[in-house]
């Protein structure tokens, strides 16, 4: 992610930001321009206009009604609506008079306004499921401790067991599966790329290309998954699946191929931002274009960046941040990714009614 800042001071603003750290001015995300921005008060206490110098919004913005539990987007006041784009994709929460649900619902939120932050920068279309938009997305972000399987996508519908929310459960989860990495955006990340594949690959030409890579998606679903949690898939080619998970099924294989790509280039962006790329390339790096670049480009951006995170994770004791290597086919089905996102603009139609 960017680095943000102030309109008034030029301080950094945290992503999340309600207030500048530098000058106290009142501060909210502004989605469409994608960037927390500055905002002066109305004679109206609930309505702010930008305050930047000759760029005051002729158009009033109110704050997200779900404001009191973190969330610091705007939304115009002409819109009708109380809750911001990000909010609304989720049907419901749990009952206010569940502490422990309300803290694990407004961290998956802060986690769910950065995914849709990142697919806003990649301008890929995020719809809200209605009546007139069947192809839309939803989420449901539940929570039932103790029960299991919860999380996952169906139909544009995604849902996430909210205990992944707490540290010690979701790092019990991770041990006793055996993987790597297990973090609350990686979950959304993985799920929004299952609701992507139909838009980006299901219903393009490139269909034939994802199967010579990937596999057949009309193999038997269910049968592969059990087979692989039953333990048929006991190795883990690293140089074919981007996670051992990625194996159980091509499905499964472009979720999780999905889901790392964006946290490479999330991950480059951040660090060319502050910085920690050559400046000869930074400049292409950080910029509303990157999935025109070759993915090679951001690879080779991201191998150094990995490597010196993973040793500074090591210094103080910590586990690997990124513990992963993408070589072989991994690095095609990466790139493959990259291209279809890339391509989407190009397409007669993003959406099957349209």
């Amino acid at each position: 992610m960017r680095v943000f800042h102030c309109d008034r001071c030029e301080a950094v603003l945290a992503f999340d930001a309600h207030e500048c750290a530098g000058c106290r001015a009142t501060v909210g995300y502004v989605p469409g321009d994608r960037r927390p921005r500055v905002l002066q008060a109305s004679t109206d206490p609930s309505v702010f206009h930008l305050d930047a110098p000759g760029d005051r919004s002729e158009r009033p913005m109110w704050r997200c009604l779900n404001a009191a539990w973190g969330c610091n987007w705007m939304l115009p006041v002409d819109s009708g609506e109380t809750w911001c784009r990000s909010c609304r994709l989720t049907r419901g929460r749990p009952d206010t008079g569940r502490p422990d649900a309300i803290a694990a619902w407004a961290t998956v939120e802060a986690a769910k306004r950065r995914l849709i932050h990142q697919l806003d920068e990649f301008a890929l279309p995020i719809e809200i499921d209605s009546a007139s938009m069947p192809d839309g997305l939803v989420f449901d972000l539940v929570y039932l401790p103790g029960e299991g399987g919860i999380t996952g996508h169906l139909d544009g519908l995604v849902t996430l067991d909210l205990a992944e929310a707490d540290d010690g459960h979701r790092d019990g989860l991770r041990r006793r599966l055996g993987e790597q990495f297990r973090t609350v955006i990686g979950h959304l990340r993985h799920e929004i790329g299952h609701y992507y594949w139909l838009r980006l690959v299901g219903q393009s030409n490139d269909i034939g290309v994802f199967r010579r890579l990937f596999g057949d998606e009309r193999d038997d679903y269910r049968v592969a998954v059990d087979a692989y949690y039953a333990g048929a898939s006991s190795t883990w080619d690293r140089a074919r699946f981007v996670t051992g998970y990625a194996s159980s099924h091509p499905l499964e294989d472009w979720a999780e191929t999905f889901a790392h790509y964006l946290h490479i280039v999330d991950a480059v962006d951040t660090a060319a931002a502050h910085d920690l790329v050559p400046a000869d390339r930074a400049g292409m790096l950080v910029t509303d274009a990157v999935a025109t670049l070759p993915f090679a480009d951001i690879l080779d951006a991201w191998r150094p960046i990995s490597a010196a995170v993973n040793a500074i994770a090591e210094t103080v004791g910590a586990p690997a941040v990124y513990p992963f290597e993408p070589a072989g086919a991994v690095v095609d089905k990466l790139t493959f990714v990259h291209d279809q996102v890339a391509a989407h603009t190009k397409r007669d139609r993003f959406y099957a009614n349209e």
